[in-house]
C-alpha cells in the first residue's frame, strides 16, 4: 500500500486531506479513494477526524489501519512549529452509505458530464478518484 495525500482545503489553523491508495485502482483505473482527514491545529495539539472507508479497512486489517494513522499524523505534525501531540477521532463507514450535499452550482456539473464527455475530458484529470462513485471531495 502506498498512501497519497491530496490537500483539499487549507486555512491558518486547519486542513482537509483526501486519502488515496496509489496501488489500488477503481473501475475507471483511477487511484482508489480510501478516505479523508480533517485537521485542526492549536498551540498545544493537533486534533484530527479521520474517515476511512470500511471496504478499505476490512481488506487491510487493524495493524495496517493503525500504521496509516501513525503515518498520517507524522505527516501532519512534521512541519516546524506544529505540536507533535495529537488526538484522532477515527470513523469507518461504507462508501455505499456515503452521500455528498452542497448548494454550490459547480458541483451540479457532475450530473451533466455524461452528456459532454468529449468536451470536458480534460476537466476530470485533476479530480480525485471515487471508487466508481462520483463525489467532489
Amino acid at each position: 500500500m502506498r498512501l497519497k495525500i491530496t490537500r483539499r482545503i487549507r486555512t491558518n489553523t486547519s486542513e482537509q486531506w483526501t486519502l488515496f491508495d496509489v496501488e489500488r485502482r477503481d473501475a475507471q483505473g483511477e487511484m482508489e479513494n480510501i478516505g479523508k482527514m480533517d485537521l485542526h491545529y492549536d498551540e498545544e495539539m493537533v486534533y484530527a477526524t479521520l474517515l476511512l472507508w470500511s471496504e478499505f479497512t476490512a481488506s487491510v486489517g487493524e495493524e495496517t489501519t493503525k500504521a496509516i494513522i501513525d503515518d498520517l499524523m507524522e505527516e501532519a505534525t512534521a512541519p516546524i512549529g506544529v505540536p507533535a501531540l495529537y488526538t484522532v477521532d477515527f470513523f469507518t463507514t461504507s462508501l455505499q452509505d456515503y452521500k455528498f450535499y452542497t448548494n454550490d452550482d459547480e458541483f451540479d456539473d457532475d450530473e451533466d458530464d455524461d452528456d459532454n464527455d468529449d468536451d470536458d475530458e480534460d476537466d476530470d484529470d485533476d479530480k480525485p478518484a471515487t471508487n466508481g462513485n462520483r463525489s467532489s471531495w
